[in-house]
């Protein structure tokens, strides 16, 4: 299924759009329930997930901000 939100980070606007799994997948995030993730911080696409990364978080406030998101997915 997927699953939309949008939340604030540091002060910086995100907007999420995942493809979500019921039970943990092979291809997801860290072998989690997200398999498809893109990720805009204030307009700008900054992390890209398809199976695998083709946008992978440039620094840590961009990790905080994924860890975030998977946090809202438990295994």
């Amino acid at each position: 299924m997927w699953q939309e939100e949008i939340f604030t980070s540091r002060n910086r606007k995100v907007v999420y759009l995942a493809k979500v799994s019921t039970e943990p997948f092979e291809d997801g995030i860290d072998n989690g329930r997200i398999f498809k993730l893109g990720v805009d911080v204030d307009g700008e696409e900054v992390i890209s997930y398809d199976r695998g990364w083709e946008m992978y978080p440039e620094d840590e406030s961009l990790e905080e901000i994924l860890d975030q998101i998977l946090d809202r997915f438990p295994a």
